[in-house]
């Protein structure tokens, strides 16, 4: 099984050799490869949904649909090379936790992990795959963040590779795969919103730090392609009171991806409302939306 890429810092998390090839799976599957003209990227749409991404419950609806898509891959790209897949943010649980300390163990560490995080993730938590990264260490503070998903998911996931001839070096949520992309940011407090057709993931992230990170089910159903305005503000909202109230400051900038038609309106609300710099996330490989942006994230870091 792939490890799921967080066992490092955040600015460790992309320091390994590039993989040969990055995969992103959604509603299309994408491949790029990092050190072969990466703004060439094979794109292939499925024409119905292939998926429904979820924690707790199977995310393939049809994996016939991704497998015959990997065999229309270009061939020049080869099989069995090490690759990097990105997934839905909403098939894994991430969350930021604090202790006063933290154990020295490798085991005594993740049976506390474990422990923590129990009756908050929908699935059972001994039997899912957790990742963590060290993200602070003070006197009386510990954070760290933590990445779990269930095993019976990730390998949903990995099985679409595997059964193409491919080897899955390592699995990112997209949201993570994403940062590398906000490194234009303002020094302090910087907001990601990212939005899909129904799941819209926040991070506040400082310093190569995530302060905070939230995946959440909108519950829009199949067939809407934006996240109207409506239901996007309040929920900035809360994430930018939640950084004066709770980390004692003011985002200085935000980054939107996956809006639409409803960006510009977000963007003005935002900077009209909030007085906060608003910018739509892009990429020098391509445009960023929310089926390839993870893909984008990853060769920023990995392309020559």
């Amino acid at each position: 099984m792939a490890k799921l890429d967080f066992s490092e810092q955040l600015h460790k998390w992309f320091s390994d050799p590039p993989p040969d090839l990055v995969f992103e799976i959604s509603e299309y599957v994408l491949m790029a490869a990092p050190s072969r003209a990466p703004q060439q990227q094979w794109k292939q749409e499925l024409g119905e949904r292939g998926l429904i991404a979820s924690p707790a419950a199977p995310n393939m609806l049809k994996p016939q649909l991704y497998r015959e898509a990997l065999e229309r891959a270009e061939a020049g790209h080869g099989r069995k090379q090490t690759s990097a897949l990105v997934i839905p943010d909403y098939a894994a649980r991430m969350t930021v936790l604090d202790f006063e300390s933290f154990p020295a163990s490798e085991p005594e560490r993740l049976a506390l992990l474990r422990f923590r995080l129990r009756k908050s993730v929908p699935f059972p938590i001994d039997e899912a795959q957790l990742s963590y990264s060290v993200q602070l260490t003070q006197e009386k503070l510990v954070e760290v963040l933590v990445v779990v998903i269930a095993k019976p998911i990730l390998r949903e996931y990995e099985a679409i590779l595997v059964d193409a001839g491919y080897r899955v070096g390592m699995v990112v949520p997209s949201v993570v795969a994403t940062l590398p992309l906000c490194d234009k940011a303002l020094k302090g407090l910087t907001l990601l919103a990212k939005a899909s057709a129904y799941t819209l993931s926040v991070v506040l992230i400082e310093e190569g730090r995530m302060r905070l990170v939230r995946c959440l089910d909108l519950g829009t159903g199949e067939g809407q392609t934006t996240l109207g305005t409506d239901a996007i503000m309040p929920l900035l909202q809360q994430t930018l009171a939640f950084a004066e109230d709770q980390l004692g400051e003011k985002v200085s900038q935000v980054f939107l991806c996956g809006f639409g038609e409803e960006a510009n309106r977000v963007r003005t609300a935002i900077a009209v409302d909030f007085d906060v710099p608003c910018a739509i996330l892009s990429s020098k490989f391509g445009e960023a939306v929310p089926e390839n942006v993870g893909l984008l994230g990853m060769l920023e870091k990995y392309a020559a």
